[in-house]
This record gives C-alpha cells, sequence and structure tokens, in this order.
C-alpha cells in the first residue's frame, strides 16, 4: 500500500508540471501561481576556455516577491540569471522586472533600462554596488568570448576559444534616470560638461581614483547631489 502511494505521488509531481526538486529537500511550487514569468531554456554552454560565469556554482538565492529559496548563477557572457530546477537549468525574462539576492553574500542583481556608452538601450540585469534614496550606483559585469584563432604557420598552435573577464560598466542612477560613469578621469568629466570643475576638484581635495570601486561610490554619490 505504500509502494502504491508513493508511485501515485512522483506521478502527480511529473503531470504537475510546475513542481521542482531542489537542493537537498522538496519545494512544492507552482511557477504560474508564483508568477515567476521565466524562460524556457538557458542559452546552450559553449566550449571555451574559461567561464562566462561571474561564479560558476549555482548559489542560493531569493528572488523578491517570493517566499522560496532557488539556486543560481549570473551568465555575464549572456547577461542571463540562471536557475537549477534540478532536471534542467532556465534563465529568468529580462523583459520583466526582478531582483536577485545571493543570500550568502548579500549581493544583489536587478533588471534595468539603461544605455550603453555608444547609446544604445538595453533591458538586463546590473549589480548593485551601493544604492540608498538618493542614488545607486551599479554595474554591469562583463565576459568576453574570443574564437579560436588559427595558427599562421606551422611554427604556431591555435590558440583556443576563450571567455575572458574584462573591466565593469558602470551606471549613476538618481531617481528613474540612469547615466553611463565612465571610469576614466578624463571621459568622466566629459560626461557631466556642467559639473566637469566641481567633480575635479572634489576628486583632487579627497585624493579619490576612478579606477577603485570604493572611491567610485562617493563619486557617484557627489555627482547625484549636484
Amino acid at each position: 500500500m505504500k509502494t502504491i502511494k508513493k508511485i501515485t505521488l512522483i506521478t502527480g509531481l511529473i503531470l504537475g508540471g510546475f513542481n521542482f526538486i531542489y537542493a537537498q529537500g522538496v519545494t512544492s511550487i507552482d511557477v504560474a501561481t508564483e508568477k515567476l514569468r521565466m524562460s524556457a531554456d538557458a542559452s546552450k554552454r559553449i566550449d571555451a576556455q574559461g567561464s562566462p560565469y561571474v561564479n560558476e556554482a549555482f548559489l542560493p538565492i531569493k528572488i523578491k516577491g517570493q517566499n522560496n529559496i532557488f539556486t543560481g548563477r549570473y551568465n555575464a557572457y549572456n547577461g542571463e540569471m540562471e536557475i537549477n530546477l534540478g532536471t534542467k537549468i532556465i534563465a529568468l525574462d529580462v523583459k520583466n522586472d526582478y531582483e536577485v539576492i545571493f543570500t550568502q553574500t548579500n549581493k544583489i542583481y536587478k533588471t534595468y533600462y539603461y544605455l550603453t556608452k555608444d547609446g544604445v538601450s538595453k533591458k538586463g540585469f546590473l549589480a548593485v554596488v551601493s544604492e540608498n534614496d538618493s542614488f545607486s550606483l551599479l554595474k554591469r559585469e562583463n565576459i568576453k568570448y574570443y574564437d579560436t584563432v588559427k595558427a599562421t604557420s606551422t611554427y604556431q598552435k591555435d590558440k583556443p576559444a576563450k571567455f575572458k573577464r574584462e573591466s565593469d560598466t558602470y551606471f549613476i542612477k538618481k531617481g528613474d534616470n540612469i547615466s553611463f560613469m565612465p571610469t576614466k578621469k578624463k571621459e568622466l568629466l566629459n560626461a557631466f560638461p556642467k559639473h566637469a570643475k566641481a567633480i575635479k576638484t572634489y576628486l583632487k581635495d579627497n585624493k579619490l581614483s576612478t579606477n577603485k570601486e570604493e572611491d567610485l561610490i562617493k563619486v557617484a554619490q557627489y555627482i547625484t547631489s549636484l
């Protein structure tokens, strides 16, 4: 009799379609009811050296508005927040609004509309560096893919395809406006011409470097106060 009950339970889980197993326990989640609005599948892995992930491991995460703990990782190359459902890996749909917290580190990712350095409008996950009621400093973590380079002579070897972590791209958010924030001093001053003199003085007086993230937080907060 117990065996029949177990078979019935397993069958019900499979047919239900929306329930899944994660970590070391079983959590019954109706994805449609919880409105996670996930895409069907994450992008396929590319065979290359290095990693497209900021952190390769799936770590515990909380999604704002949800009561359950999931496991996830961020694919910086594809800009996808992947969720491990046990049987497959899916990605959150960036067309919707999400706030994802990695519970072990308190690192937060949110989806935003923003303009790239080249003025292209995008929506995707940005990591929160610092935020309060008056401003936010955000960053896009960048990992670039380099294709295989064929040898040009018999004395050389092919260079394999690889992923490489590039410099992060920073943005200042004030209200609903998100502005690209250069990390080179000259470009930073050119980006805010009306306040260039004040920013230059602030950097000098406080001995701040635009190459240090902890200093960028102070600079961003100062810029949004002007």
